[in-house]
């Protein structure tokens, strides 16, 4: 019942640095940014819905009896209602996602919160039943629809050997959590297919042009996505979105 979900690429190759962002920007060159997010968006957004209805339907199915049922496990309660109440809290943010996304990101957050509230509804589940629960998925950073990140290589260098020389895009691989596609692509000095966001960008004082660029590129005080991988990071991320500070100035096409 708790398998992890697959991700899919959902446009091959369209990656913000492919598409027109220079500053003298076309009409035609932004019509075509913009047909580009549309596309990731509505595709995005099936796969989004998607995600939270099995989520739904996992949480429906494995509904936890949080009754005592025995002396001396206060403590062991107190943990599976924290765990459950917080996967019902992420899978009702994701939901709220789904109907308000003003961009991919949120989106993306979408999904993330609701496979994450079945990874914590299967914590709740094991200590419950007496289990320790498995560890949380670390996820992708340059896009958490990736899934788990790819644990760096220690290139078989004993502990006790004096620590290797690291070449600069080994310390860049391994300066984020990154999924093994995105991981290789680094390495091999090529940029990671890294999720896109919408963002206006002043050209003038007369005109603003939206262009795509890295979620993790959009200003901290524009979206709460940028710092924490669309929720994938830390727990804040339910009721950050209850109280609708992922609203906070996200962009979004006119048409």
């Amino acid at each position: 019942m708790f398998r992890r979900w697959w991700s899919v690429r959902l446009v091959s190759g369209a990656t913000p640095d492919r598409l027109p962002g220079q500053r003298r920007m076309t009409r035609e060159q932004q019509e075509t940014v913009l047909q580009e997010w549309q596309i990731m968006r509505s595709r995005l957004g099936a796969f989004a819905a998607e995600r939270v209805a099995e989520a739904g339907d996992v949480l429906r199915i494995a509904e936890l009896d949080l009754r005592p049922a025995a002396a001396g496990r206060d403590s062991v309660l107190g943990a599976v209602q924290r765990d459950y109440t917080w996967a019902l809290e992420a899978y009702q943010a994701a939901g709220k996602l789904l109907d308000e996304a003003a961009d991919l990101p949120d989106l993306a957050a979408s999904v993330v919160l609701a496979e994450r509230a079945v990874e914590r509804l299967a914590a709740a589940h094991a200590r419950h039943a007496g289990r320790r629960p498995k560890p949380a998925v670390a996820r992708c950073f340059y896009n958490p629809l990736h899934g788990a990140a790819a644990r760096p290589t220690a290139a078989g260098v004993p502990a006790k050997r004096k620590r290797a020389r690291v070449s600069p895009r080994q310390a860049a691989a391994d300066r984020r959590p990154a999924c093994e596609s995105c991981r290789l692509a680094i390495l091999a000095g090529q940029r990671p297919d890294v999720l896109p966001a919408l963002l206006a960008v002043r050209t003038s004082w007369r005109r603003t042009v939206r262009v795509l660029v890295p979620y993790y590129a959009v200003p901290q005080q524009r979206s709460p996505w940028s710092v924490t991988a669309c929720g994938a990071y830390g727990d804040e991320g339910p009721a950050l979105v209850m109280r609708g500070e992922h609203r906070r100035g996200g962009v979004a096409a006119d048409h």
